[in-house]
């Protein structure tokens, strides 16, 4: 519990800044939720919440926030939220491609048994019990876009798993109609009545549907989470019911880093519904863990058809174009009206030259995006920048596109978008990271140089003994480079420095504590 409390409070007049055990890469283990309530916002509710209100704590003149849920390095922690994947040890291409898991697709021993059923909508599926027992969602594609929303949500889940998110496992599946059945006792909802479901109604949810005319239906089978599904949770906030949420959402980095990851793979949907909290059972302990779900309005779709142009580039709902287009009697033309998207039916409406990171928008406004950060931001863009083209077109080919062109394209496009996220949010901040001592020196990696956004250039370091009770600085004169001090070699264990390095007007200051090896990097701060 020490080490939340630490989450919440660093700063506080008189509070030494670093502990024993700093940095964390884990977060403490979880107090017990015996019991938490399921809760439901609904669509409309939440859209006319997010859209004109302004919910959760934000920054105000004066008073930034920073991230709350990070360690002294300024990274997420291993926990309920996230657990840090393919930058902190890059993943292989056979982890990346497994994702959440793939070794539990549905059975095909028996007939799926269908439990439950959406028969009205835009967006019709149903669940279904495979002979195993496990349950699993079916989600089609648009009746026009064969492999369109059910490839971008194979691909991003994926793509999710691999930044850190918890996520469930998908599959993409075929079948035909001789391979279901409707379990006894199933209902659907027709008109507000609920009565008991009969196979012209799957017959009707198979017509909207298209077909591969060899392999038969296709759709992703989502299996169902692990535990005791309660619903989504909110982007602002803490659960009541939860005692190890203790940070508000609009406060934590990994939600706040979420914009550019949903702006990388264009996830405009990303509204809370999109989310989903499970309390689960580990080690006799019963605590809840938070999911991102359904991604098939990612990449070119927006699940029920091809993604609007207007997409990813205005809210659904803003005075500001709507009266643009008002009073220009039409004439106003906005920048991404002109972009231009080859004709894939499975890769919709994706592209990368008017793509801009920073004016990306989802369909909602949201307070975890409002109070992000430039360090918010450029941890996440690290992330983005790890994947490599390889690893990228190994991710892509997961959604078993049929059209070898359409995977050059939307690789293309995430290559692009790639690395326009790395030139805007690394100019934000000094890009410095992996900071280490090597031979008696601190050593770091300039992610813009290592990426090629930028050339070689030189920092300015100054030194000073820090008092970890006082959090003062004592300068130490005689160090002018990055050859550790001659005062730590003298100091007692347990003693703290600090290397400052600055660029213009930026700066990081990484903190050392000496111990019985020498020294080792205990903290980051970064200023912009």
């Amino acid at each position: 519990m020490r080490g939340l409390i630490l989450l919440l409070f660093p700063l506080l007049l008189g509070a030494q800044k670093f502990f024993p055990d700093d940095p964390l890469e884990s977060e403490p283990p979880p107090l017990p939720v015996e019991k938490a309530a399921s809760r439901k916002a609904g669509e409309y509710y939440d859209f006319f919440r997010a859209t004109f209100t302004r919910p959760g704590e934000r920054h105000r003149p004066g008073k930034v926030i920073p991230a709350q849920s990070v360690n002294t390095l300024g990274e997420v922690m291993d926990g309920d939220w996230y657990v840090n994947r393919h930058h902190r040890k890059r993943m292989s291409i056979e982890e990346l491609v497994r994702g959440a898991g793939n070794a539990h697709p549905p059975s095909r021993t028996r007939p799926w048994n269908v439990i439950s059923a959406k028969t009205e909508g835009v967006t019709p599926g149903f669940t279904i019990r495979d002979a195993e027992g496990q349950e699993y969602m079916i989600k089609f594609d648009p009746l026009r876009n064969l492999e369109l929303a059910t490839a971008a949500e194979v691909v991003c889940a994926r793509f999710f798993h691999a930044f850190g998110y918890h996520v469930p496992e998908t599959y993409i599946v075929y079948f035909h109609p001789e391979d279901l059945r409707v379990a006894p006792g199933t209902a659907v909802e027709e008109h507000g009545r609920v009565r008991p479901m009969k196979k012209r109604d799957l017959d009707h949810i198979l017509f909207g549907v298209p077909r591969d005319p060899r392999k038969g239906y296709r759709a992703v089978a989502c299996r169902y989470l692990p535990g005791e599904i309660i619903r989504e949770f909110h982007y602002e906030g803490t659960r009541s019911d939860d005692p190890n949420d203790i940070v508000p959402h609009e406060h934590r980095r990994e939600l706040r880093g979420l914009f550019v990851f949903a702006a990388w793979l264009g996830h405009n949907d990303i509204k809370c519904l999109q989310t989903c909290d499970a309390l689960i059972e580990e080690d006799g302990v019963k605590h809840i863990r938070h999911h991102l779900i359904d991604f098939g309005a990612s990449l070119g779709s927006d699940s029920f058809t091809t993604k609007s142009p207007r997409a990813g580039y205005e809210h659904l709902f803003r005075w500001r174009p709507t009266l643009a287009q008002l009073f220009s009697l039409g004439i106003y033309v906005p920048r991404w009206a002109r972009a231009d998207y080859p004709r894939f039916s499975s890769a919709g409406n994706f592209e990368y030259e008017v793509f801009e990171p920073e004016r990306w928008k989802p369909n909602y406004p949201a307070p975890i995006f409002d109070n992000r950060l430039p360090d918010d931001t450029f941890w996440a863009a690290r992330q983005v920048m790890a994947f490599r083209e390889e690893e990228i077109r190994a991710l892509v080919e997961t959604g078993e596109y049929s059209d070898p062109k359409a995977v050059d394209w939307l690789v293309k496009c995430l290559v692009e978008r790639r690395r326009k996220i790395g030139r805007v949010y690394f100019a934000r901040v000094l890009p410095l990271d992996r900071f280490r001592i090597e031979e008696d020196r601190l050593v770091f990696d300039d992610l813009a140089v290592g990426h090629g956004l930028a050339e070689g250039r030189p920092y300015a370091v100054s030194w000073s003994q820090f008092d970890n009770e006082k959090q003062t600085h004592a300068l130490i004169q005689e160090a002018t480079d990055f050859a550790l001090p001659a005062a730590i070699g003298k100091a007692a264990t347990g003693s703290y420095f600090a290397a400052r390095i600055s660029r213009e007007a930026k700066s990081v200051v990484v903190y050392l504590r000496k111990n019985e090896a020498g020294a080792g990097v205990v903290g980051i701060d970064r200023t912009w």
